[in-house]
């Protein structure tokens, strides 16, 4: 059975919790007043194609790679979540109840726009109504689609058993080609 494990953290900066969970090279969703960003986990901070993100703004983050997500809040919170408790770092000393999992459902959400070009670790997506987007990626499709991948934890309620999805947990971009986009 899988279970979903988490420790948080109180009183963090962004870049401290970026440090303690040790996401270099991983995803970054920055949600800002001005902006809402993509970039890559390096060290205490992140960096976009065309170089180091401005965290002073960020509010919310969500940073994840394919085995841990962290997110932060504004007000100093962070939270860690894994399937495996070995990569909690003692830094984010609030351990979390532990959610036994009844099932897992892998869920997929399309990013706005078509692949246009890509760089080394990039892919450029763009749409008329949304304009140009950089998602980090290993291996960026030359076209085609790209779509967020997302795992869900069901579990069971104790006192009736009724099933529901109780967390989900960022996994990574994948390509979506255009031919056979039907899922």
């Amino acid at each position: 059975m899988t279970a979903l494990y988490g420790a948080a953290a109180t009183g963090i900066t962004l870049p401290e919790a970026l440090e303690a969970a040790r996401l270099d090279g991983g995803c970054a969703l920055l949600t800002a007043p001005s902006a809402y960003r993509l970039a890559r986990a390096a060290g205490r901070g992140c960096v976009t194609p065309t170089g180091p993100a401005d965290l002073s703004a960020v509010y919310e983050a969500r940073v994840f790679t394919a085995h841990v997500e962290l997110r932060w809040v504004e007000a100093g919170y962070a939270v860690l979540l894994t399937e495996d408790a070995s990569l909690l770092p003692g830094a984010f000393g609030e351990p979390l109840d532990a959610l036994d999992v009844v099932t897992t459902i892998e869920t997929r959400y399309l990013v706005w726009g078509t692949a246009t070009t890509s760089t080394p670790g990039w892919a450029m997506l763009a749409s008329a109504r949304v304009g140009a987007l950089a998602v980090p990626m290993a291996a960026a499709p030359e076209t085609g689609r790209i779509r967020l991948a997302v795992r869900e934890y069901v579990v069971a309620d104790k006192a009736h058993g009724n099933a529901y999805v109780a967390e989900e947990r960022l996994i990574g971009f994948e390509p979506y080609p255009l031919e056979g986009a039907a899922r």
